[in-house]
């Protein structure tokens, strides 16, 4: 039936309202209380009143949930002792947000001082506490942690993976709480931060998941990211170096195209094999590819020096050795962006968008700001590649305005943990989301065929862009599978300033396709050549061109 609205107490109880059942009854009166209008809020703690006094009432299910409204109600309206009394007993039933919520709503402003009130909020304290960085466990960085923090730091990301971690149906092989017992000796045996956060690191990427990782405090991104002066990238089965940045490298011919044979000594895939892997937290193979040859491959102390081998596009070998410099990535430890979305026309009247990060809404703001010209265009590519991801609203916004009807983004499930059922012998069971829907933009709208290039780290919320890209059918991918690896991590501090991630949600295409620990296939599979860096060419590029031009 049609709820009813602000309507008054002799009303309610002498019209057809009489007719609800008793749950709609005190949904519409909870949802009285809530709206706080002035006009009606000591109506609305009234109706509460009478319906707490019916039995029938206070039996139902939601019952508890109209406890905190009713507190408010009577707190805006003046009856201080009878707000106290509902508060008491909403916290007696779990039925209150948290401690800071409750003390800054705006409801309670004439009871803040109250000492009544402010026992009610301490009540709330430690049990919220349990849910946030806590003091005792997120200490400040110093070189040498005790085996208290040592072991709690292990325990944190142990515990927020058993009870959160998306994935661990894809890892059969992981005895998760049997690794944490086998990591405490280690962790104890660490005799410094340096030496502890690289056990901590190992431990975390048995979960193979790019978004569950551990960064280390930044006081030690010198001795773990530090970063040599080039880089490098699997290319046709070889790691090629794809950038250099050391004019004393630049000398001796060493350039793009340039394949990696040794570090330290060992054939490159020897020494990947035994110093990087077993810290990379990917789990498809381009994703633990692009980090492993990539990445992290030369990352390590900033004092120690490389000793790196090179075949040249001549066939010649040489060695060099080199210093690392300092990350300039975020926190010392992510890659280094550049400017998070850049627009320019392409010869043949193509538009073309840069977006490297989602981290913020610069795609969709130049995406706007160059509409009038992308719609006089042939087309639009727009190049996510190394996109390493950030806020999906972000990547949203950019899909409204090429959207010509309203859409589905992704779904997701995530653990639903029910303490009851664990008593009674049930395992936790997964909240399954319905798709999130989506609208055109009313303002802005792009109309001309449109082309996404992609990569192995095209990644997270970028992943969920090339999800909804796929989904509105508005052009073609073009360039390599994705990433695989999307999600909201749960985020913690541990011992001695760094801190980790777990991620704790599962998405996938509105219909349920799965993609994450799989990744996203291009419509057209283009991957750079040797060849191609050799010559500067991006053939991903030129194909999506191509694609855009030919229509």
């Amino acid at each position: 039936m049609k709820i009813c609205g602000a309507v008054s107490l002799a009303f309610l109880f002498a019209t057809s309202c009489l007719a609800a059942t008793p749950d709609e009854v005190l949904a519409q009166q909870t949802a009285l209380a809530q709206s706080l209008t002035e006009k009606h809020v000591a109506e609305a703690a009234a109706t509460l009143e009478k319906l707490a006094a019916d039995p029938t009432m206070m039996a139902l299910t939601g019952w508890p949930n109209a406890l905190y409204p009713l507190a408010r109600a009577e707190a805006a309206a003046g009856h201080a002792d009878k707000a106290l009394a509902a508060l008491c007993q909403a916290i007696d039933l779990d039925a209150t947000p948290g401690a800071d919520t409750v003390a800054d709503d705006t409801a309670f402003t004439a009871l803040k001082n109250d000492a009544r009130f402010q026992a009610q909020v301490a009540r709330l304290v430690q049990p919220t506490a349990l849910w946030h960085d806590n003091p005792a466990i997120a200490t400040p960085f110093k070189p040498v942690l005790s085996d208290a923090e040592k072991v709690a730091g292990l325990s944190q990301i142990w515990s927020e993976a058993k009870f959160n971690f998306a994935f661990f149906g894809r890892l059969p092989d992981l005895d998760w709480n049997g690794t944490y017992v086998q990591f405490l000796p280690q962790v104890l045996a660490a005799k410094t931060s340096e030496d502890y956060y690289r056990v901590l690191i190992r431990f975390t990427a048995l979960l193979k998941d790019g978004h569950s990782r551990v960064i280390a405090p930044v006081e030690l991104s010198d001795r773990i990211y530090a970063m040599a002066p080039v880089t490098t990238a699997p290319v046709d089965g070889k790691v090629i170096i794809t950038d250099v940045s050391d004019p004393a490298l630049q000398s001796k011919g060493i350039g793009p195209g340039s394949e990696l044979t040794t570090v330290q000594g060992q054939p490159v895939r020897a020494y990947a094999a035994a110093n990087v892997a077993p810290n990379v937290f990917g789990f498809t193979p381009q994703d633990r590819d692009a980090w492993i040859y990539g990445y992290d491959l030369l990352r390590g102390p900033i004092d120690q020096p490389l000793a790196l081998g090179f075949t040249l596009a001549n066939g010649r070998t040489v060695t060099a050795t080199v210093q690392r410099q300092k990350n300039p990535g975020i926190l010392g430890y992510f890659p280094i962006i550049g400017a998070p979305a850049e627009f320019k026309m392409l010869p043949g009247n193509v538009a073309y968008l840069q977006v490297r990060t989602m981290m913020t809404d610069d795609g969709a703001k130049v995406m706007r700001a160059h509409a009038a010209e992308i719609n006089a265009a042939k087309g639009l590519v727009i190049d996510v590649r190394h996109n390493g991801g950030g806020s999906s609203s972000n990547a949203f916004a950019m899909l409204q305005m090429m959207a010509d009807k309203p859409f589905k983004a992704f779904r997701y499930t995530t653990r639903d943990y029910n303490a009851a059922e664990r008593s009674w012998g049930r395992l936790p069971g997964w909240h399954r989301a319905p798709a999130i829907d989506m609208a055109p933009d009313p303002s802005t709208h792009i109309s001309v065929p449109v082309a996404v290039q992609t990569d192995a780290v095209t990644y997270s919320s970028a992943e969920d862009f090339v999800v909804g890209f796929k989904t509105i059918g508005r052009g073609k991918t073009i360039g390599e599978t994705t990433a695989g690896s999307t999600g909201n991590q749960i985020q913690f501090r541990l011992p001695g300033g760094g801190f980790g991630m777990i991620c704790a949600k599962h998405d996938t295409f509105p219909d349920g396709r799965l993609h994450q620990g799989i990744g996203l296939a291009p419509d057209v599979t283009v991957k750079p050549t040797v060849s191609d860096i050799r010559q500067g060419r991006d053939p991903v590029l030129e194909k999506a061109v191509a694609t855009i031009t030919a229509r």
